[in-house]
């Protein structure tokens, strides 16, 4: 591999252009008067099945657009490693997620504010969700009306998605009319992330404006080995591409938005980590911060299925001449089953009375599928619907490792699921939970048996072994860069690392506990008000 050594220099250069990189490029590069750089490792594209909604299913393998990690071997989910995609792509995991709209409950951000985290509290964070945001039902008190990410419910809703809705509110649930409004407490239909038929990726969302910036440069392909350090201090980042070796000076500032696997690993590779880790790997330690790569936590996922009656589901409309006739609708008029994404609905519930707020989240698809040995998904031959279920705060903790001191290695994911007993509980709770939901009518009447995990499994000790053999992940990996201010938190509440000048880490990673529902929203609420913190440094 040559060597070039690039003497350009920018005010700012972001490493990672996925939901949070893709954010803060668009809000530095607002100010005329300063230059960002923005460096992607996967390319600058949108292929059409990133851009269509129903398109998830075929970018998940995908390995041009997709890291396609997994795990160590899990010894409590029966030694079994599990996927973990993560996109490797211009807007990174937000072009190849499931475009769910949540924000996680008030609960969530109080709780950091009071880790002593000063400016996250609910309130103080709320304007940035709002900011983000044009939602398709206009602005409110608690929704964004004129903001690049589109936020949008389907043109039309699924009879059975109805009768899941109207089984969670004869049980108890509250129905939401707006499951990312005041609290998300209770049973409702889910927003995606889609305009006008179209996967609103924040590439798609806040790059798109910003391209022809003439302050903005968009690099693809470049993969980040090492921030450059001086005198503990970030001062640009050393990057590969197309077979050369080059440096970007940093003149303000580098942001690493790499994610919750790449943002520690690269502080690793630079030296500022766990010394007895770094020192495995033969790494000069530039900086002794132990908390780099601990404090991993993810929302460990159990699907289960039933069959239902033919009409109850979308199988039959995605699969044989159908699915081409859809196709066409789509192509025509951007409409139908192929321009929504596969969950259309949500139930946030108690896995014990005594919970202060709901700990499991039930996702709904009127559909039901599955991926075949080579990789392809397959919608189910007979008329299916799934439940996809979470535990929401874990309280496993994991944690990212360095396997090699080659940045091209991919580093050691070791998860630790269900290392904590209660853990455990939540877990066989969610199912019982599921169950209840598809026995109540009005769904109930429309079920004609139970597919997964099927009427053997009865006991909490046979569902325990069903989740431990059969759970994933629902790819929602963070904590590994926390904010805090104890001796293994990463950043302060400025995402700032801590002891080192001009280095900050924007995305998931920062997160000092998961939130209960899916990342993606509060990743770009996190890059949204970064930019605000890091603009008000400036001036």
């Amino acid at each position: 591999m040559s060597t070039m050594t690039s003497d350009t220099a920018y005010d700012y250069v972001i490493v990672g252009g996925g939901s949070a990189g893709c954010v803060l490029a668009n809000r530095l590069s607002a100010d005329p008067t300063v230059s960002v750089l923005l460096l992607e490792a996967g390319p600058d594209a949108e292929p059409f099945w990133v851009r269509t909604p129903a398109g998830v299913g075929n970018v998940f393998f995908d390995q041009r657009i997709n890291w396609k990690f997994s795990t160590e071997p899990e010894p409590n989910l029966a030694g079994r490693q599990l996927y973990w995609p993560r996109g490797k792509i211009l807007g990174g995991s937000s072009a190849i997620n499931g475009m769910v709209y949540v924000r996680g409950f008030a609960y969530d951000y109080d709780r950091w504010s009071a880790l002593g985290n000063e400016g996250w509290s609910s309130e103080e964070v709320l304007p940035y969700f709002k900011r983000s945001e044009t939602n398709d039902h206009g602005e409110s008190q608690y929704r964004g009306g004129n903001g690049p990410l589109r936020v949008s419910y389907p043109d039309r809703q699924h009879r059975t998605t109805e009768a899941f809705v109207q089984a969670g509110a004869k049980l108890g649930l509250m129905r939401q009319g707006d499951i990312a409004a005041e609290t998300q407490d209770g049973v409702g239909f889910l927003q995606h992330t889609i305009g006008d038929g179209k996967r609103s990726s924040t590439a798609r969302a806040y790059l798109g404006p910003a391209r022809q910036r003439k302050n903005l440069t968009i690099t693809g392909g470049a993969v980040v080995s090492r921030v450059q350090l001086r005198e503990r201090r970030a001062v640009g980042v050393e990057y590969r591409r197309n077979g050369s070796i080059f440096l970007a000076q940093a003149r303000r500032q580098v942001i690493l938005s790499a994610g919750a696997i790449g943002s520690p690993h690269l502080l690793m590779l630079s030296g500022i980590g766990d010394p007895a880790q770094l020192a495995g790997q033969g790494i000069r330690v530039e900086h002794p911060l132990p908390g780099v790569g601990a404090n991993l936590q993810d929302h460990l996922a159990v699907n289960a299925g039933y069959e239902v009656h033919r009409g109850a589901s979308l199988n039959q409309s995605l699969s044989g001449w159908q699915k081409f006739l859809h196709g066409a609708g789509y192509l025509l008029r951007g409409k139908g089953p192929l321009a929504v994404g596969a969950s259309h609905a949500v139930a946030f519930v108690r896995s014990n009375v005594a919970m202060e707020v709901p700990d499991i989240q039930l996702s709904f698809r009127p559909l039901s599928f599955a991926f075949d040995s080579k990789n392809k998904l397959k919608m189910h031959p007979f008329a299916g619907v799934q439940f996809a279920s979470a535990m929401l705060r874990p309280r496993s903790r994991g944690r990212i490792e360095l396997r090699s001191s080659d940045p091209t290695a991919a580093p050691a994911i070791i998860a630790n699921y269900l290392s904590d007993p209660d853990d455990e509980r939540v877990m066989i709770a969610t199912l019982h939970w599921i169950r209840r939901i598809a026995s109540m009518p009005p769904l109930g009447d429309l079920v004609v048996r139970e597919d997964l995990p099927g009427s053997n499994v009865k006991t909490d000790e046979q569902i325990l072994e069903f989740v431990r053999r059969n759970s994933q992940t629902l790819y929602h990996p963070v904590g590994t860069c926390r904010m805090g201010h104890d001796s293994l938190a990463v950043v302060d509440a400025k995402l700032r690392v801590h002891g080192v000048e001009g280095l900050r880490v924007v995305d998931a990673s920062v997160m000092p506990e998961i939130v209960s529902g899916n990342t993606n929203a509060p990743t770009i609420m996190i890059a949204e008000k970064a930019a605000d913190m890091i603009l008000d440094d400036a001036r």
